[in-house]
């Protein structure tokens, strides 16, 4: 392979738009984020994320070989990785093939994938975590991310919906969740009831401080609880090789780390899975979704020989 290939990866989050080349040796160059409001804002959200990448390659990508673009969604995706089909805090990405449209205006393969499952796929490669086996990664931001690799495969599932860990039903829950059910456990395990009980319960504390503050107020211990509960749920069905943590809740200062372990080991079943859990957590970057995709890329592209 004479002529350095890349893949275009992208991450796209609910308020940035992260962008780069990511070649075969899993590194990244010409790194961009730009503001989702100039893309996301309004109904022609697939031409405008045309536009963006066309941009981008005649800007960025001058005298190189971009063999593939690879795409994270905040959202859930039909079982053939073609079609976005809804996409709660995003407008305009919700039963759309977009693979069909982008590829035929961009004449280049399109790869797309639920964001949380590009990233444990940086967090393996960055945690040197071995294919074989099982590895878990559970992602808590806005809501509760999960992603479940087995011997290096991604589980999708029939209908490309496995992992959706947040939305496991639990009895006597009042709310009503993004996913249009009313007992998800997403409604207290995630970063969104983390901010309702900041404003709330906690005196209108800053979310950035709550850790520093509160972090043994019972409160937040139970908040802890509730995080590990499914997090140990899956454990206990799983068995897995790793356990990954990250996400923006897990990554805020002062998280309590030693509180969330001892809670998950608490509710694993004795004396395995729970005597042999092995916990990674996931280094923070605004680059991971990014090489994440590059890597879900190179996979599809056939260009990894790993």
């Amino acid at each position: 392979m004479s002529e350095q290939k890349y893949i275009m990866g992208i991450d796209i989050g609910g308020t940035n738009l992260r962008a780069g080349l990511v070649n075969s040796a899993k590194e990244l160059s010409e790194f961009t984020i730009t503001s989702c409001t100039q893309i996301l804002e309004d109904d022609n959200t697939v031409d405008n994320l045309v536009s963006y990448i066309r941009d981008y390659l005649s800007l960025r990508c001058i005298g190189k070989d971009v063999s593939g673009i690879a795409i994270g969604f905040p959202s859930t995706i039909d079982r053939a990785r073609r079609r976005v089909l809804s996409t709660p805090n995003i407008k305009g990405l919700n039963n759309i093939n977009i693979v069909d449209r982008m590829e035929k205006e961009l004449q280049i393969p399109i790869y797309i994938e639920k964001d949380v499952n590009m990233l444990i796929l940086y967090d393996m490669l960055k945690g040197n975590i071995p294919d074989a086996g099982i590895t878990t990664g559970f992602y808590v931001g806005t809501g509760l991310g999960n992603a479940i690799t087995i011997n290096g495969q991604l589980l999708t599932g029939k209908n490309g919906a496995a992992a959706e860990l947040g939305h496991i039903p639990s009895r006597d829950l009042e709310g009503l969740c993004g996913c249009g059910n009313s007992s998800c456990v997403e409604l207290f395990a995630s970063g969104k009831y983390l901010q309702y009980l900041c404003d709330n319960d906690l005196g209108n504390v800053f979310i950035g401080d709550v850790f520093t503050k509160y972090y043994n107020n019972p409160i937040i211990v139970k908040y802890i609880q509730d995080l590990a509960i499914p997090i140990a749920a899956e454990i206990n069905i799983l068995d897995p090789d790793y356990i990954i943590l990250g996400g923006g809740v897990i990554q805020m200062q002062d998280f309590p780390k030693q509180q969330l372990e001892d809670a998950i080991h608490e509710f694993t079943r004795k004396p395995f899975p729970d005597n042999e859990l092995s916990f990674i957590y996931s280094i923070p970057s605004q680059e991971n979704g990014v090489i994440g995709a590059g890597i879900y890329g190179l996979k599809k592209n056939n260009m990894h020989h790993a």
